[in-house]
C-alpha cells in the first residue's frame, strides 16, 4: 500500500497537470459544482506545480534551488500582504493567503510549462 501512495505521489509530482485534473475530476463529482471543484483543484495541484519546477529547474542546472524557491515564496507572500493591506486598510489572513495561493499556482504553473517546453528545446539540440 505505500509503494502504491508512493508511486501515486511521485506521478502527482512528475506530471501536476495529472493531479489537477483528477482533483478537478472527482471534486466534480463529489461537490456538483464546477467553480468550486476548479478552486479544489488549483488548490491541491498548486503544491505539485511547485515541487515539480524545483526538481525541474534540478534537473535542467545540475544543482538545487529549493532554498531559493522558498525564500521568492516568503517575499511574495510579504509583498501581496502589504499590498492587500494598503488597499483594504485591513488585513485578513485567509484572504491574503487564498490570494498568494492562486497566484503562485498562476506563476509556477507557467513556469512549469516554460520550463518543460525549455528542457525539451535543450535536450533535443543537444542530440543533434
Amino acid at each position: 500500500m505505500n509503494e502504491l501512495f508512493a508511486h501515486l505521489i511521485a506521478a502527482f509530482v512528475t506530471l501536476p497537470l495529472l493531479s489537477f485534473f483528477l482533483v478537478y475530476f472527482f471534486s466534480r463529482k463529489l461537490l456538483k459544482r464546477k467553480r468550486k471543484s476548479f478552486y479544489v483543484a488549483v488548490n491541491v495541484s498548486t503544491l505539485f506545480f511547485i515541487i515539480a519546477v524545483h526538481f525541474l529547474i534540478t534537473v535542467l542546472s545540475g544543482k538545487s534551488y529549493l532554498w531559493h524557491i522558498v525564500f521568492f515564496l516568503l517575499i511574495m507572500h510579504m509583498l501581496i500582504s502589504i499590498g492587500y493591506w494598503r488597499k483594504k486598510e485591513d488585513f485578513h489572513f485567509s484572504a491574503v493567503f487564498r490570494l498568494f495561493w492562486r497566484a503562485n499556482f498562476l506563476l509556477f504553473s507557467s513556469l512549469y510549462f516554460s520550463l518543460l517546453v525549455y528542457g525539451m528545446i535543450v535536450r533535443v539540440s543537444s542530440n543533434l
